[in-house]
């Protein structure tokens, strides 16, 4: 009925970025470079391999767990996560809260009433185009598909629909933050201005099937090693094969450990929403 009108076809409005992203045309797919599969490989003897939760996380808890955490760490908006969940027992009862009441629930994970707004939106157009508060129909969806639906809600960008594809379907699909992005860019892997432009390069470009492991691993590595501000380019597993101009600059300073804790490190909000 109405979601599949809507997925093929004629009412959709689709979005320059999204446009821009698709993977319509497999004449453009290319093999997985060989940097990028010697990075991965790096990355994982040295952070180990991330073995995906065998309990994939409910869709929509995905998605609204993945706008929480926009803008903030993954610390702050779990805690937005877990204090939303404690008030309100269902997601009608989200929708019918008062505005300002729920920024205050989620108030730890920052941009509150922006949050809570789009929250709110995001949940009645789910009940709106399929009578309840359930993105289940999305599972027999392609990937382009639940992309092209997802982000057509304000708020959900490819980022955010990318991660409900992996923790929610267990997809093997790259997200890319501004993190991630910054890091690839770092690295050599591409050069592009924006994160959605790297994940439309980056599908190309992860090895089959070792995408959750390297996205996972380049989060902690961004956390541990390669910061946006002093990165630790002289304890760098992937020194030699990085592209970074500044990486001889910063390995010859005097190096400090990271003040991050291990626990701090791993901590992924999208494999611990219950």
């Amino acid at each position: 009925g109405i979601i599949r009108a809507y997925l093929h076809g004629k009412n959709f409005e689709r979005s320059a970025s999204v446009a821009s992203v698709s993977v319509k045309n497999d004449s453009m797919k290319r093999s997985p470079s060989s940097k990028t599969i010697r990075i991965a490989d790096a990355l994982e003897e040295y952070l180990g391999k991330p073995a995906q939760p065998r309990r994939l996380s409910n869709s929509l808890d995905s998605l609204i767990a993945t706008l929480l955490s926009q803008n903030t760490n993954d610390r702050n908006s779990h805690q937005a996560w877990l204090n939303l969940k404690k008030k309100y027992s269902s997601w009608g009862k989200v929708v019918s809260a008062p505005a300002r009441q729920l920024a205050k629930v989620i108030e730890v994970g920052g941009l509150k009433n922006q949050k809570a707004a789009r929250m709110k939106e995001i949940l009645q157009r789910i009940k709106k185009d399929t009578g309840t508060y359930d993105l289940g129909f999305l599972k027999k969806q392609t990937n382009d598909e639940v992309i092209e639906y997802l982000t057509s809600m304000k708020g959900v960008g490819m980022k955010t629909a990318a991660c409900v594809l992996v923790f929610s379907f267990g997809r093997d699909v790259f997200p890319v933050d501004t993190h991630i992005h910054r890091l690839c860019n770092r690295m050599g892997l591409v050069k592009t201005k924006n994160a959605d432009q790297t994940f439309a390069e980056m599908k190309f470009l992860v090895p089959k099937g070792r995408a959750y492991s390297f996205h996972i691993n380049l989060i902690r590595f961004g956390r541990k090693i390669c910061k946006a501000q002093n990165p630790l380019c002289g304890m760098c597993p992937i020194y030699d094969v990085c592209s970074f101009k500044e990486k001889d600059f910063y390995a010859s300073r005097n190096v400090a450990s990271s003040k991050r804790t291990k626990q701090d490190i791993d901590f992924m909000i999208l494999d611990n929403v219950e």
